[in-house]
């Protein structure tokens, strides 16, 4: 039977925000883990307050640990970022920002950069939300391949997206794009939220699965047997559910997930993703439970 490897994990920096970006990289390195993923947040590595000799610094930093920075991910959820706002000043501005974040995450090293759709308001027309973040993420496909990396697109709550919520909208938004620095990835999260499968990811995306964010949730009697359309109908905008959590508390099957990721032939890297608050204050105990819980895995 299929397994996934060690070399697969990366952790990364999304708890760490009330630490220096030194004692991240030294709380992987004590877990003998090589891959992290950065958010590209202050007071880590926020892509326009970032200099050359900045981006040296920090490209040393990583290295000289013999650490592996697999992905760069700025963030794009709040304002005053999003790619898919009709307004076409902060459309702008955010494209740009996007843009200086990818070629910063070149430089860095990471050979990808996380990329969320950004989103239209709910009153407005979603048709034309759907194409002007297409346009927008067709602009910033030139930039990743002068740059030579890979844009992973990441499905989204209903809060951060009007749309982009399965991996069925993640297939059509690669088809329209048809790019070979454009691939998508795999939030668990989002997946349970709104009733796809590893299954599904896997068959629908194919080859073009290149990134994964494993998360823990947590919903009340959290029946999985409900999925697909079947629970779209039921629960129009995702099921309750609450996400990017200390693993400690989330009830999602994460080892069935990734045990279905091996069996499934998946070789792409998998970070391990802990948004939670409770989490900043020691968040490097935070990061040894969700390894060893994922690490399961491999057993």
């Amino acid at each position: 039977m299929k397994k996934l490897k060690r070399e697969q994990f990366a952790i990364g920096s999304f708890h760490y925000p009330r630490y220096t970006f030194t004692y991240f990289l030294e709380s992987v390195k004590r877990l003998d883990i090589q891959n992290i993923e950065v958010w590209g947040v202050t007071p880590h590595i926020y892509a326009d307050d970032l200099t050359a000799a900045d981006i040296n610094r920090l490209r040393g930093e990583i290295q000289s640990r013999g650490l592996h920075l697999i992905c760069f991910c700025p963030e794009q959820n709040t304002y005053p970022i999003n790619i898919g706002a009709t307004d076409k000043a902060l459309r702008e501005r955010s494209l740009r920002f996007m843009e200086k974040s990818i070629v910063a995450g070149a430089e860095l090293g990471a050979p990808t950069v996380l990329l969320c759709p950004g989103s239209n308001c709910l009153d407005e027309d979603p048709d034309e939300g759907w194409n002007i973040r297409r346009d927008s993420i067709a602009r910033l496909v030139k930039t990743a391949q002068k740059e030579n990396v890979l844009l992973v697109i990441e499905t989204q709550n209903k809060c951060d997206c009007s749309s982009m919520h399965t991996v069925a909208e993640q297939r059509r938004l690669l088809d329209e794009i048809n790019h070979p620095n454009f691939k998508a990835m795999l939030d668990v999260s989002q997946m349970t939220q709104f009733g796809d499968t590893i299954a599904d990811n896997l068959s629908v995306l194919g080859d073009d699965l290149r990134h994964m964010h494993l998360t823990a949730a947590y919903a009340h009697d959290l029946d999985l047997t409900l999925q697909g359309e079947a629970l779209r109908k039921q629960y129009p905008n995702g099921r309750p559910l609450n996400t990017h959590m200390d693993f400690r508390g989330g009830n999602n099957p994460i080892l069935k997930y990734l045990r279905q990721l091996g069996q499934g032939g998946y070789e792409h890297y998998i970070t391990l993703e802990i948004c939670s608050r409770s989490s900043y204050f020691n968040p490097g105990e935070a990061t040894k439970k969700a390894l060893d819980i994922a690490l399961e895995c491999l057993d």
